[in-house]
Formats: C-alpha cells, sequence, structure tokens
C-alpha cells in the first residue's frame, strides 16, 4: 500500500516525464534529429560492430567480400540499420585484408558517412590504415573513436599522435608486450598503466574507454567473473574513466550464442560498463540494455525506456 505522500510523488514524476517526453519529441524535426537526441537520453554508448571483415553469417565472408567489391549499398545498409536500431558510434573493420587494408578503411570511412550522421570508430592497430581514415573523417559527424592502443610499446607509439592529433576517443586495450594475461589482476595492472600514461599524455581522462578484454566463456569457467571483477574495481580507481568491451566475444564457440551476449551485457552495466562493442540489431538484447539503465538509475525519469516502448521497440519480444 502507498500512502499519500508516496501517491502525490507518483504523480507529480508522471507529470514531469510526459512533460519531458512531450519537449522531447517537440524537438524532433527531422529522423537524424530525433535519433539523435535520443542517443543524448541513452546511457549506454553503443558501437555498431556489424562492419568487420571478419564476420560471417552462415560461414560465409559476406562483409570481406563486399568490402573487396567495394559494394557501398550494402555497407550503407549495415550502417543505417545499426544506427536506426540505436548504436552511438559505427565501428568499421577491414583487418582481414592482408593487403589493401589503408584504402579500404579509407573507403569504408567516406561510404559510412554518406550514409549517417553518427560518429566512426576505426578499429585497426594499423598505423597506415588509421592515417588514411581519419584524414577523410568529417569531425563534424562527432568525436573520432580509435580502436584501439594497448600498452605494447611499438603500438602505442605508433597510436598515441593520431589519439592526440584528431582529439579521439580511445580504446585502452588491457594488454602489453608481455602480450594477453588471462589473470585479472594482471590485466588491471596494465589498465592503470595505460590510464596513467594516457592522462600524462595530454589524454583527456572522458576520453578513455578501458576495454578489460572478453575471453569466450568456452576457454575458462572463470572468465567472466574476471572480466566483471575488472569493471568494477576499474571503476572504483578512476570513476571518469569509461569502461567497454567486446561483449560477443564471451560466446565465441558456444550454441544459442546471443543468449550468452544478453547476459553478460545487464552483468557488465551492473558493474559499471558504461560503453559496448555489439549487434544493436538484436532487439532483444537492446531491449534489456534500455531496462537495465532504467533500473540503475542511468535512464532520468525513465525517459530513454518509456520512449522507447512508446516507438513499438518491445513489440514481439
Amino acid at each position: 500500500m502507498f500512502n499519500t505522500h508516496d501517491l502525490s510523488l507518483r504523480r507529480n514524476l508522471r507529470q514531469i516525464t510526459i512533460i519531458r517526453y512531450s519537449s522531447f519529441v517537440s524537438l524532433s524535426s527531422s529522423k537524424n534529429a530525433y535519433l539523435y537526441l535520443a542517443r543524448r537520453c541513452q546511457a549506454l554508448l553503443i558501437v555498431g560492430e556489424r562492419i568487420n571483415t571478419s564476420r560471417k553469417v552462415k560461414g560465409e565472408p559476406i562483409i570481406e567480400k563486399a568490402v573487396v567489391n567495394r559494394d557501398a549499398a550494402f555497407i550503407k545498409d549495415l550502417a543505417v540499420k545499426q544506427f536506426e536500431a540505436g548504436a552511438t558510434y559505427i565501428d568499421v573493420n577491414a583487418g582481414t585484408l592482408t593487403s589493401g587494408e589503408p584504402e579500404a578503411l579509407e573507403w569504408l570511412t567516406k561510404v559510412v558517412m554518406e550514409a549517417v550522421d553518427a560518429p566512426i570508430s576505426f578499429d585497426t592497430p594499423n598505423p597506415a590504415a588509421l592515417e588514411k581514415a581519419l584524414k577523410v573523417y568529417d569531425p563534424a559527424k562527432g568525436q573520432p573513436m580509435v580502436n584501439s592502443i594497448t600498452a605494447e610499446s611499438e603500438r602505442y607509439a605508433n597510436i598515441l599522435p593520431f589519439v592526440l592529433e584528431y582529439k579521439a576517443k580511445v580504446i585502452a586495450l588491457a594488454m602489453d608486450d608481455t602480450g594477453i594475461q588471462q589473470e585479472a589482476e594482471k590485466r588491471l595492472a596494465v589498465a592503470r598503466t595505460l590510464i596513467d600514461k594516457l592522462t600524462s599524455a595530454g589524454v583527456p581522462i572522458d576520453d578513455i574507454y578501458v576495454d578489460p578484454l572478453t575471453f569466450p566463456i568456452g576457454t575458462g569457467s572463470d572468465v567472466a567473473v574476471a572480466m566483471l571483477d575488472i569493471i568494477e574495481k576499474v571503476k572504483a580507481e578512476f570513476p571518469e574513466v569509461h569502461i567497454i568491451a567486446g561483449l560477443s566475444n564471451i560466446s565465441h564457440g558456444m550454441p544459442a550464442r546471443k543468449l550468452l551476449n544478453q547476459a553478460v551485457t545487464v552483468l557488465a552495466m551492473g558493474r559499471g560498463l558504461d560503453a559496448g562493442i555489439i549487434d544493436p540489431n538484436d532487439r532483444y538484447l537492446m531491449a534489456l540494455i534500455y531496462a537495465t539503465e532504467a533500473l540503475l538509475g542511468r535512464d532520468e525519469f525513465c525517459m530513454n525506456y518509456i520512449t522507447k516502448s512508446r516507438e513499438g521497440a518491445f513489440e514481439g519480444i
């Protein structure tokens, strides 16, 4: 039972919610403007992962084929569908191309910019490819994201200048010259080192996105527990640093992959994850994200959740 004060409070909150929702809708003069405002209400920064030449559909490397054949219509369709589904950033990756990656990433950048008004995440350790892509990128689309830098000496030295020159957000992978570490404490130590080095070099702390590394759950029953522990500890030590993860890696090689991806996303958000490299076209995953944001207090007056419900995002789920 609610007392009179509780009922009054609920009525007031509902009135505020309706007013804010109405104001939000009235600002939407176009579809793109509406989507932009929707992102502003969304707490989790979502990097759409689908434009990646390593991704296969039913065993076929369809993304790689589209990039090699310069199939702009196919790539634009992927970008638009991800953006309309809720992606904040569109990730572009042409890493499987043994030759021509710089030209391919430059082409992908131009194609995606033609398709959507969204910033781009440049997914490459190749400095030549990164340079060509960033040179043609229009900063009016939003702050670029470099995916990624590590504490490996050569890679750090090669990538940092671009982060600084283009004032980019940067994903910092918790790995160094000793390689990928399974132990959570070692990855945590690398994350601390990277944060210190990047901030000392002049990268704003708010532009740093630490990636704790997501290992397939099939490689060890404690890999998800370790990742969640790193997320919580980094966020506790560095509250201004963002935490991002390639969450679909958790299900690699497993049946019913989407279930594992959905579950780990909710668990990671509860520990402090505030960005994810995911498939935004997974409607159930996106619905879980909106619900989790509301329950974690990241969605003021549940505005985004209510908006998505009224848009029909939860229908049929």
